[in-house]
């Protein structure tokens, strides 16, 4: 028994550790200063709290580390904080933007083998950060039924979160599987956070606080905007190097390690989304992450890839022959897919409509013959996510970053052609902020293999 009590004893002491360890402090003060340093965000706040007014508003970081990847704060946690804690909760005065901060609190060996979270520094280096209240988590209820044992308004955000390579519906489409697997996570996500929020605090009236957040990270600010230019530079210079070395018979997997070593060596935290490099039996599935197969002679290669920069995302695409040349079939329908992505840039300026931008690039398709390949606006904004808050119709404003991506593709032929830059809306018109890897046919074709 004495064996077994010491055991037990080790065992806890190895949960516990572990359990503290999980919470510690991945905050990236380049990151911070990248994107206009702990003012920028304390100045979010209060524009945020102009239009809320009243009431609390809460945002949950994320609570688990990911699995063998670097550390990516909750998108909507990191815009207003410039944080990456796991487990940490923001609570905003909506009346004012004052701003608390909840912290787990960690163990010495936690910290010491992870690091400090923000709870555990001085509070001198807390306010540097911007925070000047900042508190253990085991301390949040009691605070919160101070707020919101009355009735008042607690703003959430009641709709889905979204990730570097998914948007909130993709996120939501990710909980549908967990609701749809009987044995999945019944309240995936922050689902759990909500529900416990409403059942201890029912006097509070939830109320959705996404439409205001997706409004402000739709239109990028003077510092987004800088690091988006940084991030389409070595995104596409990333592209540019995996289409100079390219050749067959190499395989899909060493394309895509040729750009994954420029964007890391470039500075990037990691990727926007998954390589995708489409070749053969492969090249007609859109979202084709496996990258395994060998690349034959003349075989085309779809190849979408970018990088994430300071929690910053970009997205490119650019289809070639692995031997270099197009044959004439592939000539054809490639210049189709290039005219029509085009046509559909060249509108993207402030004083016309989504809906006018594709119907440009849906009348080149018309002009072939191919109009049932047209799925509609042929693109998505960019910003925190890869497939960015928002839809992509209505007027184009300024400030605004979107791909465009036209497909044209005959699965029976195993072609698929797909073009895609990541674009500035600016009041002057667009600016191709992946403009650095070429597109026109003569140059993707004097580019592919010109490193032997």
């Amino acid at each position: 028994m004495k064996d077994f009590g010491s055991r037990c004893l080790v065992l806890c002491l190895l949960i516990s550790f572990f359990c503290a360890s999980a919470l510690a402090q991945y905050t990236d003060p380049v990151a911070i200063n990248d994107l206009g340093g702990p003012q920028e965000f304390a100045r979010r706040r209060q524009e945020l709290a102009k239009q809320l007014k009243t009431g609390r508003l809460i945002l949950f970081a994320r609570t688990v580390l990911p699995e063998a990847n670097h550390y990516r704060e909750d998108n909507d946690f990191f815009y207003f904080t410039g944080l990456a804690d796991p487990g940490a909760i923001m609570v905003m005065d909506a009346s004012n933007g004052d701003t608390m901060i909840f912290e787990p609190q960690q163990g010495p060996r936690g910290k010491q083998v992870y690091g400090a979270n923000l709870l555990s520094m001085p509070p001198e280096a807390q306010e540097k950060l911007g925070f000047k209240t900042v508190l253990p988590l085991d301390s949040l209820d009691g605070i919160l039924a101070f707020f919101l044992g009355k009735d008042t308004d607690l703003w959430l955000r009641l709709t889905f979160a979204d990730k570097a390579d998914g948007a909130r519906f993709e996120v939501g489409r990710d909980y549908a599987a967990d609701y749809s697997n009987p044995y999945g996570d019944p309240l995936p996500g922050d689902r759990a956070a909500l529900k416990k929020l409403a059942e201890r605090y029912p006097a509070a009236h939830q109320r959705d606080a996404t439409p205001f957040i997706d409004d402000m990270r739709n239109i990028k600010t003077p510092q987004e905007i800088e690091l988006l230019r940084r991030n389409g530079k070595l995104s596409a210079e990333g592209i540019k190097q995996a289409m100079e070395h390219a050749h067959p018979p190499m395989f899909e997997y060493q394309i895509e390690a040729e750009a994954a070593y420029v964007f890391r060596n470039g500075g990037a935290q990691g990727w926007a989304y998954p390589a995708i490099v489409g070749t053969g039996d492969n090249i007609n599935t859109w979202h084709y992450f496996s990258d395994r197969r060998q690349i034959q002679p003349n075989d085309l290669v779809v190849f979408d890839f970018a990088a994430d920069l300071d929690h910053m995302t970009m997205d490119i695409t650019r289809t070639f022959n692995i031997s270099g040349k197009f044959t004439p079939e592939q000539a054809k329908w490639y210049a189709v897919d290039l005219e029509s992505q085009k046509a559909s840039i060249a509108l993207l300026k402030p004083g016309n409509t989504y809906e006018q931008v594709a119907d440009a690039g849906k009348a080149v398709f018309e002009k072939n013959g191919i109009a049932k390949q047209w799925y509609g606006f042929p693109g998505h904004f960019v910003g925190l996510a890869t497939h960015d808050v928002k839809m992509a119709t209505g007027p184009v404003k300024a400030g605004q970053v979107v791909t465009v991506e036209p497909i044209v593709e005959f699965p029976d032929q195993h072609m698929h052609f797909r073009v895609e830059d990541t674009i500035l809306v600016t009041d002057n018109g667009p600016e191709i902020l992946s403009s650095g890897v070429p597109k026109e046919m003569s140059d993707v074709e004097k580019l592919v293999g010109s490193a032997k």
